[in-house]
This record gives C-alpha cells, structure tokens and sequence, in this order.
C-alpha cells in the first residue's frame, strides 16, 4: 500500500473513531508528515457530521476521456493553424512584395488549398466534439473531473499564451529592425487573435466550471 493511501486510511478511521481534524493533523505532523501530505489527506473526506466520513470526489481518468479531448484539441491545433495559414497566404495574395514571383504565387495556391483541405475535416470534428462533451458535461457534472480534460485545456492555455507572447515579441523586434510592413503586422495581428480567442474561451471554461484551481 502506498504511503498516501495508508495516510488516507488512518484519517478515515480517525475520523469514525471521533478525532478532531487538529488531533489529526498533530498526530501526522509528530509523525513526520509534511504539511501538504496532511493537508491532501484531510482534504479527501469532506468536513460534515457524518460517520463514515464522507471522501470528497476525485479526478479521474478513463480511456474514453484521453481518447476523446485528444481528438478534440488535436482538432484545434489543426484549426487553428490551417485557419491563420489561409488567411496569411490570402494576405500575400492580397498585398503582394514586390520581390515575389511567379513561384511564390503558385506555392501561395497550394498553401490556399491545402489548407481548405485541412479545415474542412478539422472544423466540423472540433465543433461536434466541443458540442458532444458540453452535452456530456451538462447531463453528468462529474465529468468535469476529467483528468485528461483539466491537463490538455490547460495544455491550450499554454500553448495560447505562448504563441501571444511570442508574436507580440517578433512585432516589437520587427519596429526596431525597420522591417515592420503593412503585410507582416496584418498577419501578426490574425496570430494575435487567434491566440487571444483560444485562452479567453478556455481560461472562461475553467473559471465558470470551477476548474482553475
């Protein structure tokens, strides 16, 4: 049996035989427990008058749950790249350099395609999944307690923030440099909102689901 879990089952049976929580707490501190073990353990049983002590719920993890958010927030790398791809190529179509030739411009066709391509499988699958697990999640509040779910949206956040970030930085680096053109801060602008849509969804998810913690 593994240390928590021994932890575990001595605060529960402290529990049923009518120790306070500061008793226990002092007993597993003399005993070497750290703050944060104790503190997990007597967080696992809710703190009511009820004998057996109540455990609180856990997070979970299913094979069904890492399939599925897998898909959906694969789906959402997909979109979202293939998205900012298109428009960045419709941008070169629309402001072309001077320096660009006939091969750019045929390279900017197939960027165009392939990335209708992408967006018409990867969209409709992030959608239905988005709208299939809000189903879910509305039937069974439980399964907010995904593990899975809770590690890859913030997982998206992340990455959100990171890409933001980052473009924000190329911008600046481009003002100093003198390299800031009409195109370049068009395109830096659609990364920009599309990293910003991504985090403010997800970070509103959590907070409105009691995730962010």
């Amino acid at each position: 049996m593994a240390a928590s879990a021994e932890m575990t089952q001595f605060v529960r049976d402290a529990l049923i035989a009518g120790r306070s929580r500061d008793e226990i707490r002092g007993a597993l501190d003399s005993a070497g427990w750290s703050a944060r073990e104790v503190g997990e353990a007597l967080e696992a049983f809710a703190d009511t008058p009820f004998t057996p002590p109540v455990p609180r719920p856990r997070m979970q993890l299913t094979a069904r749950d890492a399939f599925t958010y897998a898909i959906l927030f694969t789906a959402l790398g997909f979109t979202s790249v293939y998205f900012v791809s298109i428009v960045h190529a419709l941008l070169d179509l629309a402001l072309p350099d001077t320096t660009d030739g006939d091969i750019v411009a045929s390279y900017t066709a197939r960027r165009i395609r392939w990335a209708i391509a992408i967006l018409v499988v990867s969209t409709p699958v992030y959608l239905w999944l988005t709208a299939h697990t809000n189903r879910r999640l509305a039937a069974d509040p439980g399964q907010r307690r995904s593990l899975v779910r809770k590690w890859l949206t913030y997982l998206a956040l992340f990455f959100a923030a990171l890409t933001f970030l980052g473009d924000i930085t190329v911008v600046i680096y481009s003002f100093l440099t003198g390299e800031a053109t009409l195109r370049f801060l068009l395109k830096a602008a659609v990364v920009a909102a599309v990293a910003a849509a991504i985090f403010a969804f997800y970070l509103g998810d959590v907070e409105d689901r009691g995730d962010a913690r």
